[in-house]
C-alpha cells in the first residue's frame, strides 16, 4: 500500500527518478501543495520532486544548490503540472498565481509546469526563457 502524505499526494510521487529513494518531502511543503490542489480543483502531478545530488547533476540547467536536493534528508521543492487536460500557458499561469497566493517561497514559471519550493531563505521568483505569455 503506497504511503499517503495527504488526501491527494502519495510519497512515491516525489521520489528521485534514479530510484535511490534518498530523502523525504517536507511535510509542510506537501500540506501547502494539498491546499494548492484543493484551490485549483483538479488533479496535479509531480514532474520532478526529490533529486539526489548525482541525479540533479545530470539535469540540464539544474541549480547546483537546488532545493530539490535534500538538506539533512528533507526536500523542499518540486515541479508540478496538471495531471489531465491542456497545459496551456494561461492554465499554467493560473496555477502559478494560486501558488503565489499560498506564499510558496520559491517559484519558477516554465512552459507546461511550475516550480514551487518552501526554502527557508528569502523569496525567489523567476521565469524560464522558453516561457511565452501567449497561448499556442
Amino acid at each position: 500500500m503506497p504511503k499517503r502524505l495527504t488526501k491527494n499526494w502519495l510519497a512515491y510521487e516525489f521520489e528521485c527518478r534514479c530510484g535511490c529513494r534518498s530523502g523525504h518531502m517536507d511535510p509542510k511543503h506537501v500540506e501547502k501543495l494539498q491546499r494548492l490542489r484543493d484551490e485549483i480543483g483538479v488533479a496535479l502531478k509531480v514532474n520532478s520532486g526529490i533529486r539526489c545530488a548525482e541525479y540533479n547533476a545530470t539535469i540540464d540547467g539544474a541549480a547546483k544548490k537546488s532545493w530539490h536536493v535534500p538538506r539533512d534528508g528533507v526536500c523542499y521543492a518540486c515541479d508540478i503540472t496538471f495531471a489531465h487536460g491542456p497545459r496551456s500557458n494561461s492554465r499554467i499561469l493560473k496555477l502559478y498565481t494560486l501558488a503565489d497566493q499560498l506564499h510558496f517561497r520559491g517559484m519558477g514559471l516554465y512552459r507546461g509546469r511550475i516550480h514551487v519550493d518552501s526554502r527557508p531563505s528569502r523569496r525567489a521568483r523567476w521565469i524560464d526563457h522558453f516561457w511565452n505569455w501567449k497561448d499556442s
